[in-house]
């Protein structure tokens, strides 16, 4: 039997994972099948399914963390942690000139100390071959954009923290693996829109911009993929006994083309985009 943590574990996303494992065992497991207990981390309580343990927990604060830990080792006695799963984040879009500390240190500690600390904290329950699975974003390598710069910086954050984590743990024969998925139907695009319509609304210094980016959101949605996907991805890495160092999914190419671009290129594109025609304006 597997033993893996998830965290994240009560979202669309996180919660698709652990169904999914936990049905695909009841359905198809046999004697040359793995099983999979898992530990579900969340802020929220996870709902009961055979097979996991649900541990409620805010994973920015280090006491909730150390509690689960606590209780987790109680229940393993002398086994191991197989995997780690890291689900949990959250989205946002802001002004970099405009947001306030406390938010921008917020969204830093949800998308990037959670993956940290969790790490660092259950680390000596990690087995030998045992797996760290990072989701990080289709956004992280690429240039950011205006106004997604928060989350596409905190995405850059992770993924150099799992490339840097990657040659440490590699040294103890401890696999770190990076997720790289496009747009999940999660309601991300709703949000992105909410989200674009709030620094319309509270914004002083793009008050003219923020409207024409908000249009090229409404009007540029990602062809989507369901959570049950990801799952199914997460089932694979989980299994495989030389697992890939990248997996990315339903990558959205036009961001990486304008990505590729030369930096000038892009500049002025972008500006161009999202800068009302003055002509028009005085019509």
């Amino acid at each position: 039997m597997k033993r893996i943590i998830v965290t994240g574990a009560a979202g669309g996303i996180g919660f698709s994972v652990i169904k999914y494992l936990n049905e695909y065992c009841n359905e198809y497991c046999n004697e040359y099948c793995n099983e999979y207990f898992i530990y579900a981390l969340d802020i929220k309580e996870v709902q009961k399914l055979e097979n996991v343990k649900g541990i409620v927990c805010d994973l920015t604060k280090e006491d909730n963390i150390r509690y689960a830990y606590d209780l987790i080792k109680n229940d393993l006695g002398d086994a191991k942690i197989d995997a780690i799963i890291h689900l949990s984040g959250t989205y946002s879009m802001d002004s970099l000139i405009e947001i306030e500390e406390d938010k921008l240190k917020k969204i830093f500690d949800i998308n990037f100390f959670s993956v940290y600390l969790v790490n660092k904290i259950f680390f000596d329950l990690l087995d030998k071959n045992s797996k760290i699975i990072i989701t990080s974003s289709e956004v992280a390598p690429l240039d950011p954009l205006p106004f997604n710069s928060i989350y596409s910086l905190t995405k850059n954050t992770l993924e150099n923290y799992a490339l840097a984590l990657r040659q440490e743990l590699n040294l103890l024969d401890i696999k770190v693996i990076l997720v790289r998925p496009g747009a999940i139907n999660t309601g991300l695009i709703d949000e992105s829109i909410k989200h674009v319509e709030r620094v319309e609304k509270d914004t002083k210094l793009y008050k003219d911009n923020a409207p024409l980016f908000k249009d090229i959101v409404k009007n540029n949605e990602s062809k989507t993929i369901e959570p049950i996907e990801i799952a199914k991805l997460m089932k694979k890495i989980l299994d495989e006994k030389n697992s890939k160092l990248l997996y990315t999914i339903n990558l959205n190419y036009k961001l990486i083309l304008l990505s590729s671009l030369p930096k000038r290129l892009q500049l002025f594109i972008i500006k161009k985009m999202i800068t009302p025609n003055k002509s028009e304006e005085e019509k």
